[in-house]
Parts: C-alpha cells; structure tokens; sequence
C-alpha cells in the first residue's frame, strides 16, 4: 500500500465551504459559541454606523489566546469531534470560527490577547483565489492597530476580537445595499441572541454573559415564562443514554405549559418575542450546554392549536453530539430512537394539559357525529357559537405531513387569518337573497379521485391493521369526500377490490 498525500485545491474548497448554509444571524452565534467557551463574561458586537466602513466584529474578554494557540485556531478542522471536551465547550468540528465567518464575508480577521501580548491573523477569500494556496496572513503590529475594534481589546486584560469585512454575498443580493442591509440585520441579531443564549445573559451573577449590540444591552427572552406563577412545570425527568464510546451520559427534560393567553402580561408577550410565539414557537427546545439549538419543532409528532402552549425543554451534553446528528452549524438535531418513547409519554403528558387548558373556550358541534368535517362550529359561551378550520381533519394533517414545521409557521398563520376574516356578515346578506351560488368545477369529480388516491396512499404507510378497503372507507367519512359518494367505486377500482 502506497500513501500519497492529496491536498485539497485551496480556493475551491474554501469557496464550497462558504456555501454551507448558514444565516447571518446562525453565523454570528457561532462565533458566540467559541467566546463562551474561552470563559468569557462580556461579548460586545459592533456592526457598522458608517456607509463608508463596513464591517462587524464581536469581542469578548475570554481567555484570549498565544501567538500559536491562534494560528492553531485559525486552521481548519483544528479539533477533532470526538476528542474530550470540557463541559462549556460549545465547538465541535473546529470549522465554526472559518466556515462561519467566511460564509457572510470574504476577509476574517482575529486578533487575540493573552499574557499581555496581542497577536493577529486573517483569512482573505480574494488573496486565496489569486495564489490558490491556504495562505493566512499573519498581521504585523501596524496592522494590528489598524484593525477595526481593537482598541477596545487593548484595554482588556485579556480577550479575543473577531473582525468581518468585504461582504460580497450582501452586496450582490442587496444591489450594492451593504450598509442599509447590515443596519437592517441588526433587530433580527438582537432577537436571535436573546433567544439562543437566554440561558447564559439571564443567568446567576457567577455564570452570567452580558452581550450588548452597539452598546445596548441585550435582554433575554424566556420561552418557558418560568417567572409567571400560571405557568405549568412538570416534573423534571433523567433519561440515561450511552455515548458513542458506551459512557453513560444524562439527558435532562422538563416539560412546561404556558399561561392561557389572557393571563399573559404585556411583559410576557414580549419575553415570549411576541404573541405569534405562542403558535410558532411550540414543541422541543433542545439545548447543548445551556445553548438553544433547535426549537419549535414536535419531530414529526402532530402539532395543533390547542397544544400551542406546550413546550419541552431538552437538555444534552456535548458527549452526545454524534447521536444527536448536531451538524457542524448548530442548527438541526435529531431525537435518537433510544430515548423517542421515554420522552413521548412526556410529551403526551404535557399536550394533554395545554389540551384540557383551551378546551374551556367550547364545545366542538357537529350536524353528523360520523362526518370528519373541514370547518369546526363551536359553541362558546351564551349560546354563541364560532367556526374555526378543523386541524384534526384527515385532510389537513395530510398537507401538514408534507410541510416542514418551519414553513407551517406560515400556512397557520394563512389559516389564522382565514378564520378570523371570514365575512360573515355579506355572506348572510348574499345567502338572504339567494345569491350565492357553488363555483362550478367540471373536473371536481376527477380531482376529488386524485387526492382520495393520496389521502389512501398516504395512511397506508402508517396503518397495517387495516385492510385497503376500510382505509378507503375512512377516507370518504371526511370531507370533502364524503360529498362524492359515487367516487369511491372508482377508488376501489383502482386498488383492484
């Protein structure tokens, strides 16, 4: 066997890496990760007041590192995975620093101090392309000086400053709108780094992280309102799990409900980040080291409108990050099949409270108990009644299976508003006159045969206990089925029954 060395072509892989998929805002806390875990107690982010200097830097006054510690740092792929870690470390691949920066802007520049010695290197994207080769630059002391931010790290006694300029993605996206974007970019930072990191800047005194945005402090957010005295805290529980190297490790969960809307102060909703959280925001919130990594998601379990108040709080140790599938930019966790039924009985635990505590607003009426209708009709209180679309409805959990959570933040919120502007008024005026009338569809036989076929296919994958014929015969008991009754002569004839 004969082992030749294959080095990677410089500006190629360099230029790949920068399509990794982070956001701004997912690349900025990545670089918050490696300021936690070099112990700091302050992260200040500067992002531009001036057209004609843009760029962004992020200081904080950790440890800082040597002269080779840096250079060491700067390198990619400069710790292992599965190498031990202490506790606080929030890296993983060692790419985060590079893959991170470099994936917002073109020229990454760190400057660190530690033992009173300040050093410096940059990674500058154009420079790669021209000499294709993994050149860093080291910075002379001059350049050093020059270097945006860094006579605030010259003050400290020791400290790390990260430095982004030359944003060409920005530039081409925004028409040459650099500034005004980066402006703009700044609330959505704010927001993420409250949420993400509220762990840390809400924290006791000994392990608080204060983070500021151009010398404005950042308040955490709390998506569990652990200070309302409403809110539901159950049980905390400690699933046991193996790592990779078969060392027994913990993973802590505690489940909470909110509050019920109309007990929630203005201070709430805005600790929430808004009233619409309260949809959107519902499900796991999975945390490495304190660190928020994933949330607003069931993992494929049903999510609805009366279980919006649920939220399971997740905690795991950095050993668990290959069975967790933690991808290199923190932003995508898979529950492993070991702990899924340990925690399901939690989490059906915890939506039947956040079930029991709406249903008081009334009781769902129905023409025909047997029918699984589209619309719901509720009795609310003195006899008044109410129509909302049925999230239960064969129909609608069908589209919800093929939307991931993120986009079916948008289609709830379509829904919501469907519900709340439905004109009521004009249509008992247009029903008073015998004017409306049903839109004419020539092909609605066909096209009810068409998504009959996916309704069928679809719960077949789900349901073996059931022969095809009473999968088909559920199906015509929802609507819009069961208004096409001749139809299902024709399904049966396509499933050859």
């Amino acid at each position: 066997m004969k082992a030749i060395i294959n080095t990677p072509i410089a500006n190629h892989l360099m230029g790949s890496m920068r399509s990794m998929g982070y956001t701004f805002e997912s690349a900025i806390a990545d670089i918050i990760d490696n300021s936690i875990s070099a112990d700091c107690r302050e992260i200040h982010l500067q992002f531009p007041k001036d057209a004609l200097n843009c760029f962004v830097s992020i200081l904080d006054d950790g440890s800082g590192m040597s002269q080779s510690e840096l250079f060491a740092a700067m390198r990619y792929g400069s710790s292992a995975s599965e190498e031990e870690r202490t506790d606080t470390d929030l890296g993983r691949f060692g790419l985060g620093l590079k893959a991170a920066s470099l994936s917002q802007c073109r020229k990454l520049t760190v400057v660190s101090k530690c033992n009173n010695v300040v050093s410096g290197y940059s990674w500058d994207y154009s420079y790669i392309i021209k000499h294709k080769d993994w050149f860093l630059i080291e910075l002379s002391q001059d350049e050093i000086n020059k270097t945006p931010s860094v006579e605030s790290l010259f003050t400290q006694e020791s400290g790390t400053l990260v430095v982004w300029e030359d944003f060409d993605i920005i530039e081409k996206s925004s028409n040459g709108l650099t500034y005004a974007t980066l402006c703009d970019y700044k609330d959505k930072i704010i927001k993420h780094i409250a949420l993400v990191f509220h762990r840390y800047i809400d924290a006791s005194k000994k392990e608080k992280i204060t983070m500021s945005l151009n010398n404005h402090k950042i308040a955490a957010l709390d998506p569990f309102l652990e200070s309302n005295p409403k809110t539901t805290r159950k049980k905390e529980i400690d699933i046991a799990i193996n790592d990779s190297n078969n060392i027994e490790r913990h993973v802590m969960v505690q489940p909470f409900v909110l509050p019920f809307y109309k007990d929630l102060s203005e201070s709430d909703k805005n600790k929430l980040g808004g009233v619409e959280s309260l949809r959107t925001k519902q499900g796991y919130y999975i945390y490495r080291n304190k660190r928020l990594i994933i949330w607003g998601t069931w993992f494929g379990l049903p999510r609805n409108e009366l279980t919006k108040n649920a939220r399971i709080r997740v905690d795991i140790p950095n050993t668990l990050d290959d069975i967790w599938n933690i991808d290199i930019k923190k932003q995508s966790a898979v529950i492993p099949k070991s702990i899924q039924n340990q925690l399901r009985k939690k989490v059906e635990d915890v939506m039947d409270i956040s079930v029991r505590q709406q249903t008081h607003r009334g009781r769902t009426n129905k023409v025909n108990e047997k029918i699984d209708y589209i619309w719901n009709r509720i009795e609310g209180r003195d006899k008044h009644y109410f129509y909302e679309i049925n999230r239960e409805s064969n129909l609608f959990n069908f589209v919800r299976s093929k939307i991931s959570d993120e986009d079916y933040t948008y289609v709830e919120m379509l829904v919501d508003e469907i519900e709340k502007n439905i004109p009521i008024q004009q249509i008992y005026t247009d029903q008073s006159c015998n004017a409306i009338i049903e839109k004419e569809d020539k092909d609605r036989e066909s096209e009810i045969l068409q998504k009959a076929v996916l309704m069928v296919d679809f719960a077949l994958q789900f349901i073996d206990d059931k022969t095809i014929k009473e999968v088909i015969d559920n199906t015509f008991h929802s609507e819009p089925f069961c208004r096409y009754p001749e139809v299902i002569e024709l399904l049966y004839k396509h499933y050859s029954i």
